[in-house]
């Protein structure tokens, strides 16, 4: 493992945190949790923030299954006031991300103190805080402790990014999109807030899709609307995005707004394929060389 000069952290390596891709969900029990959201220490994750800053304000992005966290930080960059979460269920790699947070954090401060007195480091918003200081991870299980976490209606933003398949029916019941578990996230997300999913399996996204769009709770939201979301661009950017991108994979992209009043009368949402979630990709900037697009349905 990494070691730290003079106590300074430093960037971690991927090849000392590699572990198994895969974890059973369902017999993943061994975590500590909150009784209630009011436990939630979030002072210690956001410790460089003012206990007024923390108190007063919330985490609104949650990255489920965040991985090595490339999306979590390219988003921390984008919305340097947001606080997000990141939530992993293999321990290995919420080390690796803390570490790597740790990292980024202490690398901004020393850039702010070499900096030019009046200047500022950050290009994207010279009153914001230091960068990274309102992006962390935990090691959990958000299959089942995440009402444990949140608020009724705390998050504007939960992310889905290439979870795992569960190819065999019987394990269909470990997806983490299911009729049960968008209760939960619905629960969790304000009204308007916004569920971002993608995959490189076509038969995932049919699923996913379809769960989404038969729920009352959400409404897919438009190519058009997505095509301005500064968020969604990042979605294919991600460690795993570019893995797919250099395989020449498919790439389905979709979003879902929780409806305000679910109990609302609407006609039935139009099911839409996987030719619209491939499309929002292409808008994003990625579409597969020829060939690609036999990949998602040949995994």
């Amino acid at each position: 493992f990494p070691v730290m000069a003079h106590d300074e952290p430093v960037r971690p390596q991927k090849k000392f945190y590699r572990t198994r891709a895969h974890t059973n969900v369902l017999n993943a029990n061994d975590f500590w949790f909150p009784a209630s959201p009011a436990a939630v220490p979030w002072s210690e994750y956001f410790p460089d923030l003012p206990l007024s800053a923390v108190s007063s304000r919330h985490v609104e992005f949650v990255d489920i299954g965040c991985g090595y966290g490339s999306l979590l930080l390219a988003i921390a960059e984008k919305f340097p006031h947001v606080l997000m979460l990141g939530i992993e269920i293999r321990p290995k790699i919420v080390e690796y991300v803390q570490q790597k947070v740790l990292a980024m954090r202490h690398e901004e401060r020393q850039a702010v103190a070499s900096a030019p007195v009046g200047t500022s480091v950050s290009s994207l918003c010279p009153t914001a805080p230091p960068r990274y200081d309102n992006v962390w991870a935990v090691h959990n299980n958000a299959m089942r402790f995440l009402p444990n976490f949140f608020e009724k209606g705390q998050l504007s933003k939960l992310f889905v990014c290439f979870p795992d398949p569960h190819f065999k029916r019987k394990n269909h019941r470990k997806r983490i999109i299911t009729t049960a578990l968008l209760a939960e996230y619905a629960y969790c997300l304000q009204p308007g807030g916004v569920i971002y999913i993608i995959t490189d399996v076509s038969e995932l996204m049919e699923w996913m899709v379809s769960h989404l769009t038969t729920s009352i709770l959400f409404e897919r939201l438009t190519r058009e609307m997505l095509r301005v979301d500064p968020i969604v661009p990042l979605l294919i950017a991600t460690d795993e995005g570019l893995k797919v991108q250099r395989n020449n994979g498919n790439m389905f992209i979709a979003a879902f707004s929780k409806r305000p009043d679910p109990v609302e009368p609407r006609d039935p949402p139009k099911l839409l394929g996987n030719s619209e979630a491939a499309a929002t990709a292409a808008d994003a900037g990625y579409v597969p060389r020829e060939g690609g697009e036999l990949r998602g349905n040949t995994w």
